[in-house]
């Protein structure tokens, strides 16, 4: 007979259910969210399990690696097909969520998500910090910007690397200002210092790896856009076709065919929304700031004729993510190729 068991996991405890292939409960219990106890739980059952699933969330990686370290089949569940199951539940607890993951689980309606290895997790925490350097930097710059416009003090266009400068100059003669902002400059060069920090440990990381510097061969593709492409595949060969990247990273249009309706819509914009936003950006710089030619610029530009430059950089990106997974999985480097000649007329 074949087994099943479903868990709702939440920070400090985790509901497990184990259900046969009937959908009759076996067992059900309250653990701690933790890979042992979890293990320990399902091993003093002593039935053979087909599936063991969990839904993908915070502590999913640290669990599903965990429970497969003990060798149990351990499946993490895409949130959105769980949730649209767990829906039809008219009281929602932990334990009816086990129960339901559980059912999910023995009728096969659920999608698997992929968990990353640990050393592509630890490459996302890098990104992640980073980008929140950048943004919390950005906001106390804007902050300091908006409160001297009140006193009519102007930043205007300033550098970086400029900008404290700038501000301190503004708030000379003014004692008050100065004592107010003062605090918020000191906060901005600490961050700036230590975003600086990890854009160096970002660049040792690429330029040890030769993966990252194979997909640097691509025209707009930088140290950002290669190591968050690298850490949010982990493994290029889980997908059959390249192409299927593009789907994966959510820069497909969505599809509505019912009855005698029949449109697309926007891109989907699931999946990784940071991959997504940095190979929009290596798009950009493509078509408007590398000046060799190239197949794909110029099918870029077309398209941007035909159509928009905001749609254009759309689908240039979803090509350079199948690009950078052939190129990944082939040990290759991109290919420029050579402008076509103009053709002439001879009279």
């Amino acid at each position: 007979m074949k087994y099943y068991a479903g868990l709702d996991v939440s920070l400090k405890s985790t509901a497990v259910c184990v259900v046969d292939h009937e959908g009759t409960m076996i067992k059900e219990g309250m653990v701690n969210s933790d890979p042992q106890a979890i293990t320990a739980f399902l091993v003093e059952t002593g039935l053979d399990f087909e599936r063991i699933g969990l839904e993908a969330g915070s502590l999913a990686p640290w669990l599903y690696h965990g429970l497969l370290a003990a060798d149990l089949p351990v499946v993490c569940l895409e949130t959105r097909h769980a949730k649209a199951a767990l829906k039809a539940q008219t009281v929602k607890t932990d334990r009816n969520d086990a129960r339901g993951l559980a059912h999910i689980l023995r009728t096969g309606w659920f999608k698997s998500v992929h968990i990353k290895s640990e050393a592509s997790q630890k490459l996302r925490v890098l990104l992640n910090n980073r980008s929140c350097l950048v943004d919390k930097r950005v906001d106390i710059s804007n902050q300091i910007r908006g409160t001297l416009k009140v006193f009519g003090l102007k930043v205007g266009q300033v550098s970086k690397t400029a900008y404290e400068t700038r501000i301190r100059t503004l708030l000379a003669g003014d004692a008050e200002l100065e004592a107010f902002i003062l605090p918020l400059l000191v906060a901005r060069r600490v961050l700036v210092e230590q975003e600086r920090h990890l854009d160096k440990t970002i660049r040792t990381h690429v330029k040890a790896d030769t993966v990252c510097g194979r997909l640097m061969s691509i025209p707009g593709v930088g140290p950002l856009t290669a190591l968050a492409f690298k850490s949010a595949i982990d493994q290029p060969q889980r997908f059959r076709k390249s192409r299927d990247v593009g789907p994966h990273v959510g820069l497909t249009p969505r599809k509505y065919a019912s009855g005698e309706v029949d449109y697309n819509g926007h891109i989907t914009k699931c999946g990784d929304a940071m991959l997504r936003t940095h190979l929009y950006e290596a798009a950009q710089v493509l078509l408007t700031r590398v000046g060799t030619w190239s197949r794909l610029k110029a099918w870029g530009l077309k398209l941007a004729q035909r159509s928009s430059f905001k749609n254009a950089c759309v689908a240039v990106a979803r090509k350079l993510a199948v690009i950078m997974h052939r190129i990944w999985l082939d040990g290759t480097t991109f290919q420029w190729g050579q402008e076509p000649r103009a053709l002439t007329t001879v009279v």
